[in-house]
């Protein structure tokens, strides 16, 4: 067994039906959210196929799906049906690298997932999420957030940092597009959008290093 995998039974006994049921489809002001940030990114992208990676209850993947996308959603966990959309969940541990199987998508989502992922493993984890598509919308709780299980809660411009690293630039206006858009039709938990990014496979990795934003720096071991 891999020693830095987070186990079945761990995972399980961490989003047990409780969490579900808080943040799942019960939860009104949550799936109103959801729905008009699904909204605003098919209206940006116009995708035909979006990867929903660290899907939950498969808010996304739904709203995609009544959209007209095709939908991929997968997760560490799959949640009990009662707490679900009615949406295909593939469950697989995110922090173990995994081939992507499915093909190329025009979008990968992975919302509120970053900080639920132990630093040791966080590197599997964007290998793992990066395999799907060239545009990556990412958010993560930001440090003293709070909440369950998050036990890696960065600012923005750590991940920025990390997905420079892997040859993604963070896409400053399709971001500040993306926010007002939502911000316009006042969803419930605007927090749900604050932390929101764009990012873009970059033509060019090597320029990164002169364009990174909010004073970021490529660590050293990929310079």
């Amino acid at each position: 067994m891999n020693p830095t995998a987070m186990s079945d039974a761990g995972l399980a006994e961490i989003y047990d039906a409780a969490f579900f049921a808080e943040w799942g489809p019960s939860h009104e002001p949550y799936v109103r959210t959801a729905e008009v940030i699904a909204d605003v990114l098919a209206a940006e992208f116009r995708p035909k196929r979006v990867a929903d990676i660290g899907c939950g209850c498969g808010v996304y993947a739904h709203a995609f799906a009544r959209s007209g996308s095709e939908v991929f959603a997968l997760d560490g966990v799959g949640p009990p049906p009662e707490h679900s959309f009615p949406v295909p969940i593939h469950v697989q541990d995110l922090t173990v690298p995994f081939e992507n199987a499915w093909g190329r998508f025009d979008l990968t989502l992975c919302l509120e997932v970053a900080e639920h992922i132990p630093e040791p493993r966080s590197e599997a984890f964007l290998d793992n999420i990066l395999r799907f598509s060239d545009t990556l919308l990412l958010s993560a709780a930001p440090k003293g957030q709070g909440g369950r299980h998050h036990v890696n809660e960065r600012p923005k411009r750590y991940w920025v940092g990390r997905l420079a690293d892997h040859g993604f630039a963070y896409d400053r206006r399709s971001t500040g597009r993306v926010f007002d858009a939502v911000l316009a039709r006042r969803p419930p938990y605007l927090w749900m959008v604050q932390h929101l990014s764009v990012y873009k496979r970059a033509s060019d990795p090597a320029a990164l290093r002169r364009t990174l934003p909010f004073s970021v720096r490529l660590r050293p071991e990929s310079a």
